[in-house]
């Protein structure tokens, strides 16, 4: 039997919410990135500026990361493409692809990406490279002109993992799950790459927008006062009885997850309640910035994986049964009531024909495909739907949360 659904899974945690916030933005430097890109430190090669990136505006440019590293043990690094003309906007990206907790979802967990990878997913024409939020030449993009950032995923921890020896039953070999240390590694050459941003949008889709999520405290602290703006696209904070203690127990233990525990001090005491208590965490610490989600009401991918942990304690088998699709949206829902009091969370959840589509931002066809795909309609207050307020596009409202700084809840 063949498992494709596997290749998409992933797991961890995101923020959700309602409402609005004020919008905020840092007073830019005099110094370009044009100088940075060109200055590279040569006795701090860690906390060097990627270089060379003028000569290729627009273009895609690979940089290894020294010390970043793969679950496998092979390095890896990131890829940047600057805007042209100039921005002072900038878009960090981290990628998809599942989560490596058993022998069999390790499997289908990319276990290296470097040089060679990033060449195949440049240039092929099925990938993301120049789709979706990376389309440059899409009237509908809001963020069409900023600069961006690509971080791969290879090391199986949704970008959370602080253990470089780990042991997973099954699969052969010791497993470095060090996602949450190579972004840190990676903020250390993006930041002075490009000096004097007005906002950063920090975004991922699947394992990459829970990676985004999880690692919002790490960038706000190398970014300093400037503004860090959260976009998780398919990575709700659900907890019990949607996603298993179980589940979050063992993912703290596996992966490690120290440094985001820490992160979150004391609010984060309860590795088992994790991903919600994070949410809460950062909408309490950083109340003036948007965060949002984006997700399907019946998100299959999602759906399937946390199935994983319900009923029979995280020990199903090869084939978890998902959470019926009216429990998922109940996790959503409920992720949004006890992010009720926080003004400047907000979530975007797609129902009709795509209710159990799995990201958007990746593809043109998902990110601003025809109205009827990627439009839902308005909640009011009270829970109920406002049918006068019509629809609003996911363009539309991603615009809103990047250019005005607010989130409102939008959904079927």
């Amino acid at each position: 039997m063949k498992f494709p659904w596997f290749l998409a899974l992933v797991t961890a945690s995101t923020i959700v919410g309602c409402g609005s916030s004020n919008n905020t933005s840092a007073t830019s430097n005099s110094t370009s990135i044009a100088d940075a890109a060109s200055d590279v430190a040569s006795d701090a090669p860690s906390m060097a500026p990627v270089a060379n990136l003028t000569a290729n505006p627009n273009q895609w440019v690979w940089t290894p990361v020294e010390g970043a590293k793969c679950r496998d043990g092979s390095g890896t690094g990131f890829a940047v493409n600057l805007a042209s003309p100039a921005s002072n906007n900038l878009v960090i990206y981290l990628e998809g692809g599942g989560a490596c907790v058993d022998e069999v979802f390790c499997a289908t967990t990319p276990p290296s990406f470097g040089e060679s990878d990033f060449a195949t997913w440049h240039t092929s024409s099925t990938t993301d490279a120049n789709s979706g939020i990376f389309n440059r030449t899409d009237a509908a993009n809001p963020v069409a002109g900023w600069n961006f950032v690509y971080i791969p995923y290879c090391t199986g921890d949704i970008f959370v993992g602080d253990n470089p020896n780990g042991m997973v039953s099954g699969v052969s070999g010791t497993q470095q799950f060090v996602g949450y240390t190579d972004i840190g590694l990676d903020l250390d050459r993006i930041v002075p790459t490009f000096p004097g941003l007005t906002k950063v949008l920090l975004t991922g889709i699947s394992a990459g927008g829970f990676g985004a999520s999880a690692n919002y405290v790490q960038a706000a602290r190398h970014f300093g006062s400037t503004p860090i703006y959260l976009l998780d696209d398919s990575g709700p904070p659900m907890e019990a009885p949607y996603l298993a203690t179980c589940m979050q127990t063992q993912f703290a233990t596996l992966w490690g997850m120290g440094g985001a525990l820490a992160d979150c001090g004391s609010d984060c005491s309860d590795p088992s309640t994790y991903f919600i208590d994070f949410a809460k965490h950062v909408a309490k610490t950083y109340p003036n910035v948007p965060f949002g989600l984006i997700d399907s009401s019946e998100d299959a991918i999602i759906s399937l994986f946390f199935g994983y942990g319900n009923p029979s304690n995280c020990m199903p088998g090869l084939l978890p049964e998902s959470l019926p699709a009216a429990t998922f949206t109940a996790g959503l829902q409920d992720a949004e009531e006890q992010l009720a009091g926080a003004p400047n969370f907000g979530s975007f959840i797609l129902g009709g024909s795509r209710d159990t589509q799995h990201t958007s931002l990746g593809a043109s066809s998902t990110f601003d495909g025809d109205s009827t795909n990627v439009t839902a309609s308005l909640l009011v207050p009270d829970g109920g739907i406002d049918e006068d307020a019509g629809t609003i596009a996911l363009t539309t409202w991603i615009a809103t949360l990047v250019n005005d700084g607010k989130v409102s809840n939008v959904g079927p």
